[in-house]
């Protein structure tokens, strides 16, 4: 390690005198150790030690010659990193007023030009190399100062020009003295720039060029370790701060600088808010908002504004005296012409009152969206009570000029309109808070009701939400067109039960239609299976099925669709397979002008004679939640010799087996009464509950009953279709 030593008095902005010896700097790339064991080999080096010199010796040095800037000293050296890059004595100090000290002024104002020229040249920023140079230098006091204008330590030669100074080198674990050449400048100027080359050459202080905030400058010279005491960067700044040296860095650096925080629609606002830096703004006092359009960037609002402060942004560009009323805060109105465009925001400061010259602007990247003009959707559209309700919203800018709003259903088949009616909007808060942006969007909503008739039926509709120019609906300024489609010639029935007994047949069912204003006469016409031909019919009267209109609401006569019939069983039914037609009609005669559904699922009947072999009945299926109640009779001639009976409950719309039950017979004295002739007549009753598992929930089921001699119940089977469905809740 190198060192020079130099008697001075080191007084800093912070108001204290100190004896001082002065630290050496390198101006090559190398690394600085802090080991104070390390040996410099370059020509250039430097040292992060410093030392404490004994005041007692130093009287010695006052009678040496100064008159070949050279320096001799004999005394002991002590390493201390506690003050800045510099040598410090600690012991018998002398305090002394600074201004009586130096002309402080007059130091400023020659270091100034070489800390701007630092900047333009290296990046270093010049309050922190004019703060550095006040203290490393003592208000430029120190021998090196005023023998070499070196205000640093820089060794070795300034365009061949030098000063010899003796300085420590650390060699084989001791410290000998040897006289080394240091930079000797024409003035204090070059000094403080040659600082800057100095800052700029080593890698380890790259971090700190450029940077224009003073604090963060002072911060990373600290901690990149040009100097090792705590309070070096505190030193710094209280220098600059004390004698406005950050004037220096606002002279030659234009800042410009901002930032977006909030750039939205708020319902009928804009809420725009942020920042603004400009270092020439104390002379452009007049402060503006654009918006401009995102495309073209042309401007199309301007809006004068009041600035705010931001501490947060004067804490970032301390060196900036107008950053702290920097900021802005505006809600701009929405008005019409904004709707369906894209903007900019660009801050203005402006030296005019108008913003039309002497301008600094920032324009920001955010981009303000009024991304669609109109929106809409359609809630319901259903059929209930035998009417239409439509319920939905539609919110457009173009409603500001519209006179009327109309819903126009419209035929889905051909594309042409059926029917238009004049609406009143209804508020839709929600609406508003979904689409703020759109002009109408709170009062946007709309609610009809439109009666059945009997022209509609027999189509499918759609709907049109319109504002409209004209007062009866013609002059389109916006259409919302809904997709969703509702049809008025729905045709749907089930039979739930289907059975007989020795003299009736039984059936139980539903049938809904649209048409049911053209066709409200209801008939029953029992077919032959096999040939197609009516066998019998019956006329009947609608009754409430509740559980219908939840499954189908949108079916004009879901509610009232139920039948019930019970008809006498004549000979020619007998023995027969028989599936039944439910057909509405617009007159008494069913035969004209009518409807028909076949029902799903057919009816075998039987005999009363000693030659029928297999019939059966199922009295109850009846669920209550937990169980299914089955309970019923099967009689057939061939169960003979088959002594596994099984119930087999099916899925009524897949026709699929659910699951099956192995039951026990009892006595049907009634049955044998009925069919005496049978095989098991008098023990072909059973009577059961089935747990109801998840597999069942949910389902229509209905019951085949089962004799066979298979245990698995697979095969040799007689089976009986059974005539009740049951809803597995």
């Amino acid at each position: 390690m190198k060192k020079i030593l130099q008697k001075t008095v080191l007084v800093s902005a912070v108001g204290f005198a100190t004896l001082s010896v002065q630290k050496v700097m390198a101006t090559d790339n190398s690394q600085v150790s802090s080991n104070s064991s390390s040996i410099s080999t370059s020509k250039e080096s430097s040292s992060n030690n410093s030392v404490i010199y004994d005041s007692q010796s130093e009287e010695k040095k006052e009678n040496s010659s100064e008159s070949q800037s050279v320096l001799e000293d004999s005394a002991t050296l002590k390493q201390n990193t506690e003050i800045g890059p510099g040598y410090y004595a600690t012991k018998k100090l002398t305090t002394r007023s600074l201004l009586t000290r130096t002309d402080t002024q007059g130091f400023i104002n020659n270091i100034r030009a070489g800390a701007i020229a630092g900047w333009n040249k290296y990046g270093v920023l010049p309050s922190v190399s004019g703060a550095q140079a006040i203290l490393e230098s003592s208000w430029g006091q120190s021998l090196l100062a005023t023998d070499a204008n070196n205000l640093f330590g820089i060794k070795g030669e300034y365009n061949g020009q030098f000063s010899i100074m003796p300085t420590q080198e650390f060699v084989n674990g001791q410290y000998i003295t040897v006289n080394a050449k240091f930079r000797k400048y024409p003035s204090w100027n070059e000094s403080i720039e040659d600082h800057g080359d100095f800052l700029a050459s080593n890698s380890r202080y790259n971090n700190l060029l450029h940077v224009t905030d003073y604090k963060k400058v002072t911060r990373l010279l600290q901690s990149d370790g040009y100097a090792t005491a705590p309070t070096y960067a505190t030193s710094l700044n209280r220098i600059i701060e004390q004698y406005h040296l950050y004037d220096w860095d606002n002279s030659v650096i234009d800042v410009n600088s901002a930032d977006l925080n909030a750039a939205s629609v708020e319902g009928n606002k804009i809420h725009i808010k942020g920042w603004h830096v400009n270092s020439k703004a104390a002379n452009q006092q007049n402060s503006f908002l654009f918006l401009l359009d995102a495309n073209t960037k042309a401007e199309v609002k301007r809006y004068r504004i009041q600035r705010k402060d931001r501490q947060d942004v004067k804490n970032t560009f301390p060196n900036v005296t107008t950053a702290l009323n920097s900021g802005f805060d505006e809600e701009i109105p929405v008005t019409d012409d904004m709707y369906g465009r894209k903007f900019v925001v660009m801050s203005r400061y402006s030296g005019d009152v108008n913003g039309n010259s002497n301008n600094t602007d920032y324009l920001f990247n955010n981009v303000i969206s009024f991304p669609d003009s109109t929106a809409s959707h359609l809630d319901t559209f259903k059929i209930a009570n035998n009417k239409i309700e439509i319920t939905g919203w539609h919110a457009s800018t173009a409603s500001r000029t519209a006179q009327s709003s109309y819903l126009i259903l419209m035929n889905a088949s051909n594309g042409q309109e059926y029917k238009r009616y004049k609406i009143t909007r209804n508020a839709r808060p929600d609406v508003q808070a979904a689409v703020p942006y759109i002009y109408n969007s709170l009062n946007s909503g709309f609610k009809l009701e439109i009666p059945i008739t009997s022209d509609m039926h027999g189509k499918t509709f759609k709907v049109i939400s319109r504002y409209a120019s004209q007062d009866n609906g013609q002059g389109s300024l916006s259409n919302a067109n809904f997709d969703q489609t509702i049809g008025l010639n729905e045709n749907i029935s089930s039979i739930n039960d289907g059975w007989m007994d020795a003299h009736m047949l039984h059936v139980r069912g539903w049938h809904a239609i649209d048409d049911i204003a053209n066709k409200p006469y209801h008939t029953l016409i029992f077919m032959d299976a096999n040939t197609n031909s009516e066998l019998s019919r019956t006329t009947v009267t609608n009754t409430q099925r509740p559980d219908v209109q939840q499954a189908y609401p949108n079916i004009a006569n879901s509610l009232n669709s139920g039948f019930s019939a019970d008809i006498n069983l004549t000979a020619k039914m007998k023995g027969k397979k028989i599936y039944v037609l439910s057909r509405y009609s617009k007159t008494a005669n069913p035969n004209q002008d009518f409807i028909d559904s076949r029902l799903s699922r057919d009816i075998s009947t039987f005999s009363t004679n000693e030659n029928a072999e297999n019939v059966g009945n199922i009295d109850e299926l009846i669920s209550n939640g937990a169980t299914l109640k089955a309970r019923g009779w099967h009689a057939a001639n061939a169960t003979k010799g088959k002594q596994y009976h099984f119930l087999i409950l099916m899925d009524r719309n897949s026709n699929q087996e659910i699951k099956r039950v192995k039951v026990t017979n009892e006595k049907r004295t009634d049955v044998r009464a009925a069919v005496p002739y049978l095989y098991n007549s008098l023990n072909s009753g059973f009577n059961t509950d089935i747990p109801i598992t998840n597999d069942l929930k949910g389902r229509y089921i209905y019951v085949i009953s089962r004799y066979t001699s298979d245990s698995a119940g697979n095969k040799d089977a007689v089976d009986y279709l059974g005539n009740r469905t049951a809803l597995i809740k």
